[in-house]
Order: C-alpha cells, then structure tokens, then sequence
C-alpha cells in the first residue's frame, strides 16, 4: 500500500515538472521558428518609419537569460543617424535580449515582456539648434504601404523589465561645450501596470564624469548609486516620488516629491541630507582633495535641507530654496597637528520671487572659526547675482603658517606672516529705487587690510617673496593701499596704489573710475627676478637703480570689462626715474600722458631727461586696433614728434651701441632737433607697403659745425620689394640737396633688370664742412729722403683703412648728378656733372663728367674695375680747358706718403690726359702703380723754385732764379714706374731761351738736360768777371721774357743735371739720340 501510495505522489510530482519541461521545449521551439520572422519583421518595420537605420548581426535563442521569461538574442546591435552605412553609429551593443512570457508564445502573442542591453555604448549629441540626435534618427513616419498577412501575428510592448549591463552613455551640447559621460555598471527597472496605475522602480550604480570648456574638476569621476520608487496614477497624470535615495560617493540624499503632469508640470520636491556630517560635503570634492583629506579627522553636524517647487512647462523656473546649518564642527590635520576648531555657520539659498539670477539671495550668516590661535567672523548676504549687491561683515586674525601647515599644500607650508582684516561692507538696495540713488546709498562701505612680514614661496622659482607688509582701507567705495613693501632676492619694492570706485566695478556700472600705482625701488637685479640665464640672455644682466614712476589710468568700468581692444581713456606716467649699471645713463623726471579713443592713440608730452640730454616725444596712431588683430587687415598711421634743445650721443649710446657710430660723431652734441615723421601702413593678411613722408629734421651740431634745416620727402617701401624715395629736400650746413631714387631689394630676375636710379641735385655741395676738412696755410711736404727708391709700397691706414665701396655687392644702377657749386679741400668746382652706371660685375662707369674748376673746365669719362676690391683700377680720359695750375692742387699718393704735384709750376693749362691707374678706396691714386699719356699747353707760366733752373745759378747770377717766368710751355709728356718723362722742348722765359729734356722722378731723382745758347754764357761771364754779387739781384724782381730767333743760327752749350734738390751735380753732357 505504501509502495502504491510512493508511486502515485512520484507522479504527481513528476508529471507537472514534465509538463513544464514539455512546455518550455515548445515555447523555445515555436520562438526559435518564429525568431527570424519577428527579428525581420520589427527590424524591418522600424527601418520604414524611422530616419535611421537599426542594424542587427545576428540572433539566438536564450531560455534562461531573462528567466521566466524566454528571450530571443540580438547580436551586434547598430542605430544610425541615417540611411547612409558610413556614418558613426549611435548606439550599439553586443546583445541586446527581448524577452517573452511563456505563456504569450505558446499563443503565437508577442508581447515584450523585457528589455536588457549589455556590452554597448550611446553617444548622444545635442548641435547649436537643440536638436537631440537620437531623437531626430527615432521620429517615427506613417506607413503606407501595410500588408495583411495570415500568418502573422502583431508584435507590441508590454515592458515589465529593462536592464543595463556594461553600457556607457555620453552626452555632448555643441552650444555649450559640456561633455557628461557616464559608465553604468548595472541598472535594473521595474515596472507594474494596470488600469489606474504604473508603479516603477529603479535600482543601480553609475559612474559620472562632467566637464565643460572651463574643465572643472568639480564633478569627475564621481560614483552615484540610485535607488527610486515612482508611482504614475493615470486619470489625474499625477507622477508620485514616495521615496528615493541617491548616494553620490558616501553622501547620501533623500528625494521625495510629486510631478502634475496635468497641470503645466507642476513640481514639488523636497532633499534632504541623510548623513548629518562632513561627508555630504567632501563628496563634491575633486578626487585630488579626496586624497588629500584622508589624513584629515573631522566631526560636527552638517544639515542640509532643500525644496523645489513651481512649473515647469514652457521653461519656467519653480521655486528653489535651500537651507544649510554647520554647527559644533572641526577638521584636524593629523599630519602636522593642526586644527580647525568651532567651526559653524547657517546658510540659506533661494532664486526668490522672479525665480531666477536676479531674484537669487546668498546668506552665511553667524560665521565663526578658529583657525589655529587666530579669530575668524563674520555675516555674508549676496542679492541680484546679474548685478551683485554684497553686505559683508568681518573680523578676521590670522596667522598664515597655519594655512599652509592646515591644508599641507607643499607650496604653502613655507608661507608666514599675520593677516588682519576688518570689513563693513554694506550695499543696502532696495531694487524699487532708481539708478541715480546709487551713490547716496553706497557711502556706509568700510574696510582695513593689514598684513605683516608676510613671506612664501612662488612655485618652480628660486627666490622668497619676503617681508611683506601691507595697509590698505576702503571707504565710500575708495580703496587705496598706503603701502605695500616687500624683496625678492636682492630687490626690493615699495608700492602704494588706489581705486576710486570698486563697488563699481562689481556692478558693471558705466561710471567713471580711476586706477593709480606709485611704485618705487632701489635697486632691481632682473637677473634674479626674470630667473634667466644670462649666458643666453645678456640683456638680463642688467641692474636698474633709483627706480620711480607714478601710473594712473582714468576710465570706466564698462571699458575696463569689454575693452575694445583697450579700455577708453587717459593713461598717465609721471616722474619715471631710472639708471642702469650695464648701461651708464640715467633717466630723470620722465612723463607721458596717453590717450585712448575709438580708433586713435594719442601720446602727448612724452618727456624728460637722460643724463645732461633733454627729450620730447609726441605720436599718434590711427587705427590701432589693427595692431591687435591675429590677421592684420586694413590700413593705420603712425605719427610723432621728436625735439631736443640739447641731445649729447654720449648721453645716448651703450656699450654696443657705440661700436655702430663713427668715432667722429660719438662725442657729437646736437641742438635744436626737431623731427616730424608720418607713416602710413598697409596690412592685407601680410604686410602691403609703408609710405614714410618725413615732413621734417632740423638741428645743429657743435662738433661738426653745420645746421640741418627743412629735410622732408617721401620714402616708399613695399611688398614688391621697391624702395622708393621721392624728393628728399633740405639743407645740411651750407649744403643743399634734392634726391630722388628707386632701388629694389628682391631676388626677382625679371625685376631686378627695372632700372634702379638716383637723382641728385644741389646749388651747393660743401664737402669741406660736411666732412670737417680744414684748410691750412701751408701742407707740410713729407721727408723724401726717408721715401725708398724701389720696392714694395706699404699699405698706408689713411687710405686703405677708409670705406671700399667695392666690398659692397654691386646692382644695376644709374646716378644722375647735377650740382652747382662743390667746395672740396682747395678746390671750387661749378656746373658739375655726371652720368654713372653701376654693374653687378662690380664695374662703375663714369659716362659723362663736366664741371668747371680753377678758373677753367674740365670733362672727363671713366672706367674703375673693382672685381678685386683690394686692387681697384681706374682707366681714363681729361679733357682740360685752360685751369689755373695754382688752384688745382692735386694731391697724389706716392709710396705711402701725400704729394702735391704742383709745387714747382703756375699758369693755365690746357690738354688731355689718358691714365690707367691703381687708387686706394678712397680713390687717392697710386702713382707708382701709374700710367699716364700727357698732350698739354701751359700759357703764361712760371717755375718757382725749380731744381734744374736753380742748379745753374752761377751762369744766372743777374736773374730771378727762384721765379722764372715763360710765355708757353707745350709738350707730350708721358709718366710711368713713378717717372715723369719730358721730351726736348723750348721754353722762351726770362732768362733768355733754353731748350730742356730729361727724367724726374717722385722720389726726387733728376735726370734733365739744358741747353743754353753760348751767347747767354758769355754774357753770364763777363758780368761775373765785373762785378757784381749774387746778393745784389733782387729774389723779388720779375725779368722780361726773351724770345729765341728761330732765322739765326745759334749756338748751345749742354749741361747735364742730375741728383736731387738737396744733393746735385752740373756737368757738359748731350742727352741720348733715341
């Protein structure tokens, strides 16, 4: 019996599990043959009507994934923003379960009971217009084109179940910039349905991570665990939160609340803080300061109670307030054994009536802390946060070592002094009064700032900021800080400053306010303060002594806030006072007033002095603001003004500066400087042009004597590398000039042959002044004796070391020069001109040259070769038309030594002269490196203390030796290897007729031959045989000129000279028959 009983209660149970079994074997059967039919028919379905496109890799049969329910798999899960299968897919997953009840399958009713996601991602992206992506890619479009089919039953939602696994969700607003990501570890929702009623709960972990363009790191990587009820009754629309708790890291929250969703979205919602300690607090903190404070200890009741109620419908604003209380709290460091204690306060927050930032109130109320054995209090209320009203009241002693010690921030521990600080700052608004009464109603504001041997460490830099003290007060809304002293390094600093109006400056009012800084030092090493290496940087090496200066900036706070690119107004220097131990000047007393306007820059009186020099400088710019623009575009004008009663360049140049100087001009002082200047600038992405109109430079020069007066033009200077000076005018000491001239600068070839030119021209050109020349009495002659015969020629510094212009790369250029009268050493020149080309070969040709000079004119053309700058040859042809030989005066340079060649001969020549001749760069001739082919005529001559003359004196002993005077002296001469050599030629003189030939050379070597008539000889004789002395012929007397008889026969006596002037031998002797 009991066997029969065994078996009949085996079967029962047996029999209902295999049911189930049988049950569960259909139901997969029959899903797993309907799979691929719903999977085609809901994919399909939703591609018609959706924008998107859902794409599924694949599907599987999962009796036990979402148990009881069976779910079909869906595998590689894609959601596309459109058709398009290149675009970045919205979201996708690995699997993606839809589950069905067993029941519902086994009736061929598909009913989704429940949705899990796992393994996936949604980006979620919101562009400038408000336009959700997901949203546009999920609007659904009617369809069309429905076909019945007998076969197929309707697939809809009845969600009991959604679960996220694994899934991270970002969200990104293109307006904004913000950017929220959040990792879901797991969520899971459910949900209850009836008639009355939907009844949802949501349990499940998250982590969140928001940044925005400012990256704060006040909200990252923070971990929120939800768990909330909501209750959803139907007919009244009426959305219940009857309870909700939110635990942001160990902070945790209590929600409850409701949601009329029939009345315009009604809210009311009430938090609270479920903890009453620190840690509702910390859990905001940034990660960093979470591990930071793990070493803190702390205690005390923190409260926090909050409500938000109102509508929402439309962008309204409810009603938020909020209420927060700390009392009987502290926080101690254990690490360095310090503590905050009695720490309390009482906080509200509420966007008031208007329900928004202008309506908003802030209060912290009964604030009280010791800090260490400092005092802190105070009460803090903030209205209207778009235009903040403040009432403010402080008592604050406080050490700062403990700062640094308390917090254990590294940079701060090495921080000491006091701080005391008293406020009773009070803006009593009343939002019903107007404007105007502002000012009346802000006279109560008072403030003192006192900080004593404040010192601490700035970070990554070698030197302590030391020894700060500081005062400074507020009242009627004036701050102004009577001292701030302090050293860094070897610097030191003494400071004091003010602000006019500073409430005004929080209130973004358009009202005037003035910003002053008096600062002051004795010595700056900027070495130390720039922390520069000053192998790399020299300039950092310098030391400012004495240094002054006074700044005070006038304008408004609308400009100071949205300058437009700099703030409006009037900007100050006063009493700028500096000297310089790399650079020995020292400047005194400078001032400046700048002024700012919409479009122009205007400094006035920018003046004062450096050493014993006097400066006053002036400019205007126009269009400023392009100077400002990361892509210059447009045009501006730069304009100033330069004058100096009294400017030394010893009082101006440097140790480098100098160097760059000619050595004649680095003493020199000027007076009266003026110098006016205009520059218009073109900028088009890149720099266009500069057109400079120098409309003035006038002053005097004491060393070099001359006067600059009335210099003004135009130069041009531009993108295709032109510079372009027209009409340069003006008046350098007795000099005038009128230059006009076109270079170009580039490396293009086909620009490059464009003729560059110069205009010169002048009524008078003196070379004398401008290059301080001074005439003496008499040259001394050098010592001949001490010039050798032969040899090498010794370069001589005079010359060679001047400036070469042949080292300087030559271009194809031409010169006009057309000036009327030229002063040069002894020499006046008139009607001067020439026409010149230059070579890129380094050829100069001298086309033309004519000009008259000592009483006669002169024309010319030449040729220099300077392809070999240490070697400059000049080939030539002179024409010369009756010149006074006195005032010529050419100077020559022979074996290293000057030589005037004109010493011994006077009178007016006429001829021409072809030379090949080496000259040195100042184009001095080389006579020893010298050929020459000489036609000339002199009328009207006379030899004065000529050698070969002098040397027979014992057969003149009645005439003038000294002076000897002739009718007309023609001839070829040639000269060469330093020689000049003179055909037999026949001079009619005073002292009868002679025919003369011979050699002389520069070194004073002389070769002549003489023939005199036997007749003179006699007569010379026989006047010395009767009587009368050398000393009785006057050395003054001019003797007539005795012509010779060329219808009489007549014979000569020959005499041979030779030696020099100081050491020579008369003798018969006939020259050689060539």
């Amino acid at each position: 019996m009991k066997r029969r009983i065994r078996k009949i209660l085996l079967r029962c149970v047996l029999f209902p599990i295999l049911i189930l079994i049988v049950l569960v074997v259909a139901a997969v059967a029959i899903l797993y043959n309907q799979q691929q039919r719903l999977v085609t028919m809901a994919v399909g379905e939703l591609n018609k009507q959706l924008p998107g496109r859902l794409a599924i890799g694949g599907s599987e049969i999962s009796a036990f994934q979402n148990f009881p329910y069976i779910s079909i798999g869906l595998k590689d899960v894609k959601f596309y923003p459109s058709k398009i299968a290149s675009d970045k897919p919205i979201y996708e997953a690995e699997r993606m379960y839809t589950g069905f009840s067993l029941s519902d399958i086994l009736k061929q009713q598909y009913h989704v009971k429940v949705i899990a996601l796992k393994n996936g991602r949604l980006d979620l992206v919101q562009d400038s217009t408000g336009q959700l992506n997901i949203v546009e890619a999920s609007k659904m479009a009617a369809d069309t084109t429905h076909t019945a089919s007998s076969n197929s039953t309707p697939l809809d939602l009845a969600i009991k179940k959604i679960v996220l696994r694994n899934m991270t969700i970002s969200f990104v607003d293109k307006h904004s910039g913000q950017h929220i990501v959040s990792h879901i570890d797991k969520i899971r929702s459910s949900l209850e349905d009836d008639s009355a009623h939907l009844i949802a709960d949501l349990q499940g972990g998250m982590e969140v991570d928001y940044t925005h363009p400012g990256d704060s790191t006040l909200f990252r990587h923070k971990h929120l665990v939800a768990d909330i009820k909501l209750a959803y009754e139907k007919p009244t629309q009426l959305l219940k939160l009857s309870e909700g708790k939110l635990r942001l890291e160990d902070a945790v929250f209590n929600i409850t609340g409701t949601a009329d969703l029939l009345h315009d979205l009604a809210v009311d919602i009430h938090v609270t803080g479920d903890k009453p300690d620190f840690g509702q607090l910390f859990s905001f903190a940034p990660p960093e300061v979470v591990r930071e404070l793990k070493h803190f200890k702390y205690d005390g009741h923190l409260a926090f109670d909050g409500k938000v109620k109102g509508k929402l419908k439309g962008g309204e604003q409810p009603l938020i307030e909020l209420s927060f209380t700390c009392t009987n709290a502290w926080l101690h460091n254990t690490k360095a054994n310090k503590k905050l204690d009695s720490l309390s306060f009482k906080g509200f927050y509420t966007n008031g009536a208007g329900r928004g930032l202008k309506t908003s109130e802030l209060r912290m109320l009964n604030m009280s802390a010791r800090p260490g054995e400092g005092i802190f209090s105070g009460n803090f209320v903030l209205r209207d946060f778009t235009d903040p009203k403040v009432s403010m009241r402080v008592n604050s002693e406080l050490e700062l070592s403990f700062i640094g010690d308390f917090l254990g921030i590294r940079d701060l521990q090495r921080i000491t002094g006091h701080i005391s600080l008293k406020m009773d700052f009070k803006e009593l608004v009343d939002l019903s009064l107007p404007e105007q009464n502002m000012d009346k109603l802000t006279q109560g504001i008072q403030s003192e700032l006192t900080v004593r041997n404040l010192s601490f460490r700035i970070p990554n830099y070698p030197y302590n900021v030391e020894h700060l003290d500081l005062h400074a007060a507020m009242k009627d809304g004036r701050v102004k800080m009577d001292s701030l002293t302090f050293k860094v390094g070897h610097s030191d600093f003494r400071m004091d400053a003010s602000i006019s109006d500073l409430p005004a400056l929080f209130h973004h009012q358009e009202k005037p306010v003035q910003v002053a800084l008096n600062a002051h030092s004795d010595k700056i090493i900027l070495r130390e303060l720039l922390n520069a290496d000053t192998t790399r940087n020299r300039k950092a090496r310098e030391e400012i002594y004495g240094f002054n200066v006074g700044l005070l900036l006038e304008t408004s706070v609308g400009e100071l806030r949205h300058p437009k690119p700099l703030p409006k107004g009037k900007f100050t220097i006063q009493n700028l006072c500096a000297s310089f131990k790399r650079y020995p000047h020292a400047f005194h007393d400078f001032g400046a007033a700048l002024s700012i306007e919409d479009t122009i820059l205007r400094l006035k009186n920018f003046a004062g002095r450096i050493d014993s020099s006097d400066i006053r400088f002036g400019a205007r710019v126009t269009n400023y603001a392009l100077w400002f623009d990361k892509v210059m575009r447009g045009r501006t004008q730069i304009a100033f003004d330069l004058k100096s009663q009294h400017l030394a360049m010893r009082d101006l140049l440097g140790r480098k500066s100098r160097q760059l100087i000619p050595k004649d001009y680095q003493e020199e002082v000027g007076s009266n400087i003026w110098l006016r200047s205009m520059i218009d600038l073109k900028y088009d992405s890149i720099f266009r042009f500069a057109n400079i109109k120098v409309e003035n430079i006038s002053g005097e020069l004491k060393n070099h004597a001359f006067k600059l007066d009335s210099v003004n033009g135009n130069v041009k200077l531009g993108i295709d590398n032109y510079i372009k000076i027209d009409t340069l005018t003006g008046k350098v000491g007795n000099s005038d000039f009128n230059i006009s001239m076109r270079l170009y600068t580039g490396k293009d070839t086909i620009r490059m042959k464009k003729e560059n030119y110069l205009q010169f021209s002048s009524r008078l050109l003196d070379v004398d002044q401008l290059t301080s020349y001074r005439l003496t009495g008499e040259e001394p002659a050098p010592d001949m004796s001490e010039i050798p015969a032969n040899g090498a020629v010794a370069k001589t510094s005079a010359h060679d070391s001047s400036f070469n212009i042949f080292q300087i790369p030559f271009i194809n250029f031409n010169a006009a020069v057309d000036i009327g009268k030229i002063k040069y050493k002894r020499l006046w020149m008139k009607n001067f001109h020439t026409n010149i080309r230059m070579q890129t070969n380094q050829q100069l040709y001298m086309d033309t040259l004519m000009m008259e000079i000592a009483e006669g004119k002169l024309a010319a053309r030449a040729h220099f070769n300077g392809s070999d700058p240490d070697k400059i040859y000049l080939r030539s042809r002179i024409h010369v038309q009756d010149v006074n030989i006195e005032k010529m005066m050419l100077k020559l340079d022979y074996l290293g030594q000057d030589y005037v060649i004109n010493k011994n001969i006077k009178g007016r020549l006429s001829g021409e002269i072809e030379s090949y001749i080496q000259v040195h760069p100042d184009l001095t001739p080389l006579m020893d490196h010298c050929q020459a082919e000489m036609d000339i005529a002199i009328y009207d001559g006379m030899l004065v203390n000529f050698t070969p003359i002098k040397a027979m004196s014992s057969y003149f002993s009645d005439k003038n030796l000294n002076m000897v005077r002739f009718d007309t002296l023609r001839d070829k001469l040639s000269f060469k290897d330093g020689a000049l050599n003179i055909p037999a030629m026949n001079i009619n003189s005073s002292l009868g007729f002679i025919e003369i030939s011979g050699k002389q050379s520069l070194d004073t070597r002389m070769e002549y031959y003489v023939r005199i008539p036997l007749k003179m000889v006699t007569q010379v004789g026989f006047r010395m045989l009767f009587g009368k002395k050398k000393e009785e012929v006057d050395p003054d007397q001019v003797d007539a000129i005795e012509y010779r008889d060329m219808n009489k026969r007549v014979r000569f006596m020959n005499l041979k000279i030779t030696g020099t002037p100081d050491d020579y031998k008369v003798g018969l002797g006939k020259a050689k028959k060539v």
